[in-house]
């Protein structure tokens, strides 16, 4: 049928401006095709005057969107370029892995790194150069907020689905983003449960909001990132190994800036250009101590904490060099690995006794504190589960 050829029409790269005409003018069939992406519909027989104002219209619709189009890949190309600066061979390496991988339309893409390296830059990049650039690219972070919120984030949910929820129940980012990309952040974080639902999704291309009795179809590539080794958490029983391999067909590992030594200068120079136009700077450029302080970092928030440094300094100085003495509150971070695990804990044992429950508390408080209070990262340093680590900072009343 029509509107069957028109739900194929949206696979087109760029899809096309489609004017509908039928014989039938039922209420139903003209929702369809609008959902389906129509621009407008015409009953039989058709007026010449409305057909010649409707096709005008479209013209002028498609010529406004190729240019829309055309506007956001350029602000795209210019955001990311920064973030792309580098020589780096590993670096090198995963832009070409990205790009190649753009070529598919559904291949699951895994981007592995530490945080602040990159890895929502390279799935927008993929998005980007995708047959599904001229849909969303909806984002969600796995780690920042609890099983029941993600569920019902992912999946949507009806009227009265649970207590609390909206009256006129709520879309879910699976939906919103049909046609598109579902970039999954810290995918390792996903309970079982929605990791098991998630599964069925890339399998059946369907499910059930929460409280829904009617099954949705949506049509999405899904991207994931990590910043640890999702394999090893598989292997270890954190994350189910059969949906591993639909989300990894491609594996990108990003390398963190301290070991892309040759790319911290160019990347602060750039971002030094930037935030001068920002904030009406004029600076010109770095001394050789705050050129040899830059590199002696161990940068543990990678790009992202670089570029926070440089931005600090234009927004507060006003010369017209970066000076080593602009970057004195960097001396507090040494150049040795900076992760929670390469220091060792100490609890002291009082004389007259302490009971392990306060132990317990002493051990998770110092490791929520070292981890910058961190759940997900502090999780993975205690080895335990993020949802029995919440269950004992509740318990333990350590959030208070």
């Amino acid at each position: 049928s029509g509107l069957d050829i028109l739900s194929r029409f949206r696979e087109l790269r760029p899809s096309p401006t489609v004017v509908m005409i039928t014989a039938y003018e039922q209420v139903r069939d003209v929702v369809t095709a609008i959902k389906r992406g129509a621009f407008d519909y015409l009953v039989k027989p058709v007026d010449l005057d409305e057909f010649e104002f409707t096709i005008q219209n479209a013209l002028e619709h498609s010529g406004l969107r190729n240019e829309v189009i055309r506007l956001r890949q350029e602000v795209q190309r210019l955001h990311q370029v920064g973030r792309f600066i580098g020589s780096n061979p590993q670096f090198l390496d995963a832009q070409v892995l990205a790009v190649k991988s753009a070529q598919s339309r559904d291949a699951g893409v895994l981007i592995q790194g530490e945080s602040g390296v990159g890895k929502e830059v390279f799935a927008r990049l993929i998005h980007s150069n995708s047959p599904r650039v001229d849909h969303p690219f909806v984002a969600l972070n796995c780690a920042a907020f609890s099983k029941e919120i993600i569920e019902s984030e992912l999946f949507g949910y009806e009227k009265g689905a649970f207590t609390g929820a909206r009256s006129e129940g709520k879309e879910g980012l699976l939906e919103v983003a049909d046609g598109g990309t579902l970039f999954l952040d810290e995918v390792v974080d996903l309970h079982h449960e929605i990791q098991a639902k998630l599964l069925r999704v890339l399998e059946e291309k369907e499910f059930f909001p929460l409280g829904g009795t009617r099954k949705r179809r949506v049509d999405i590539r899904i991207l994931s990132a990590c910043n640890r080794n999702l394999w090893q958490a598989a292997e270890a029983g954190d994350f189910r190994k059969d949906l591993f391999f639909r989300l990894a067909t491609i594996q990108i590992d990003l390398p963190p800036l301290r070991d892309r030594q040759e790319d911290i200068l160019p990347l602060a120079r750039y971002f030094m250009e930037e935030l001068n136009d920002k904030y009406g700077k004029k600076f010109r450029g770095f001394s050789p101590e705050a050129e040899r302080m830059l590199l002696t970092q161990a940068w543990p928030g990678n790009v992202r904490e670089l570029k926070n440094t440089i931005e600090r300094v234009v927004l507060l100085e006003n010369d017209d060099m970066i000076l080593g003495s602009h970057l004195q509150f960097l001396v507090r971070q040494p150049a040795a690995s900076s992760r929670p695990g390469d220091q060792e804990v100490c609890i002291s044992l009082p004389a007259d006794g302490i009971s392990l429950e306060e132990i317990e508390k002493r051990v998770i408080t110092e490791a929520f504190n070292r981890c910058g209070r961190n759940k997900s990262k502090t999780a993975r340093f205690l080895k335990l589960p993020r949802h029995i680590l919440i269950y004992r900072l509740k318990k333990l009343h350590i959030e208070d």
